[in-house]
């Protein structure tokens, strides 16, 4: 039998075969919103200090660093990197010192007032919300602006109606995962987010440890400012890329200061290309095969 195989099947088919491979792909994964937080910047208008209690020796316990959130179909998944996580009071979830909160929201409805008195700041009025995650070591909490849920016994975390009760709760390495229903939250297409990082304090206004005038053992201190009525209660934001976290928080002297929320925008689609040492091998094995291809095969 005698099989012949033409030179024109060859180079065409490593011609395609090595232009197909080259092309680019479009990878899009679930991530449907995601920022970065610079580094060192939980110190609320770049004044405030740390505590002076052991629990609180350290650096990075409220420095927020990256944000995102995963579209998983029924559910999203919401991740925060901090610096530094740790966790002195043996938490539920596995940190005890960050109080994370997260006004979401659409224009044209909701409220522009916050849920409870307690971050000393003020929200955008141009921005209002319509749902609030209020997240600890201990619990998950979800609200709307028509809650109204009194203050509850701080010791009883385990009967507060706002719990989200089947929230899925993962730390690692420094990373706080949090996946919840969907609806919780709403739909996010045209919608924003403010992100607070206050410290959890149980006996606290809305649970935010205050700001003293002088180094404490369980408060916050700003000793460069004296009359601290309207200092925020927030060590760590995450900003517009256009403006800095400082001159936001630091602008307390009448009134508390006005934040701005992030805009959830999709990222980029990413485009991932072959590797270039397999598109090398792939364009030799062409130029071996087209030179020594037998010409025919005799059997």
């Amino acid at each position: 039998m005698k099989f012949t195989v033409k030179e024109p099947i060859f180079i065409y088919i490593g011609f395609m075969l090595i232009v197909f491979l080259s092309i680019p792909i479009l990878a899009q994964g679930n991530i449907i919103f995601e920022v970065e937080d610079p580094l060192n910047d939980d110190y609320g208008p770049g004044t405030y200090q740390y505590p002076t209690n052991e629990a609180f020796h350290g650096e990075g316990f409220f420095d927020i660093t990256y944000f995102s959130i995963e579209d998983m179909g029924k559910k999203y998944r919401l991740n925060f990197t901090f610096q530094n996580l740790n966790d002195p009071w043996n938490s539920k979830y596995g940190f005890s010192l960050p109080l994370i909160q997260l006004y979401f929201g659409k224009k044209g409805s909701g409220s522009t007032e916050l849920y409870q008195e307690g971050a000393n700041i003020r929200l955008d009025t141009r921005y209002p919300w319509n749902r609030l995650l209020k997240i600890s070591g201990w619990w998950v909490r979800a609200y709307t602006p028509e809650d109204n849920h009194e203050m509850l016994d701080f010791w009883d975390v385990e009967n507060n109606p706002a719990n989200v009760e089947d929230a899925l709760v993962e730390v690692k390495d420094n990373q706080i995962s949090i996946q919840l229903d969907r609806e919780i939250i709403g739909d996010l297409e045209n919608a924003y987010v403010y992100i607070l990082v206050g410290s959890y304090d149980p006996f606290g206004q809305d649970h935010f440890r205050d700001i003293k005038n002088s180094p404490s053992s369980w408060y916050f201190s700003d000793s460069s400012n004296e009359n601290l009525k309207f200092a925020p209660r927030i060590l760590d934001i995450i900003v517009p890329a256009h403006l800095e976290q400082e001159k936001l928080l630091s602008n307390f002297a009448e009134d508390y200061p006005v934040i701005l929320p992030l805009i959830i925008t999709p990222p980029a689609k990413t485009v991932i290309y072959l590797p270039p040492l397999v598109l090398a091998l792939l364009i030799l094995v062409f130029f071996i095969v087209n030179k020594f291809r037998p010409g025919s095969y005799n059997k």
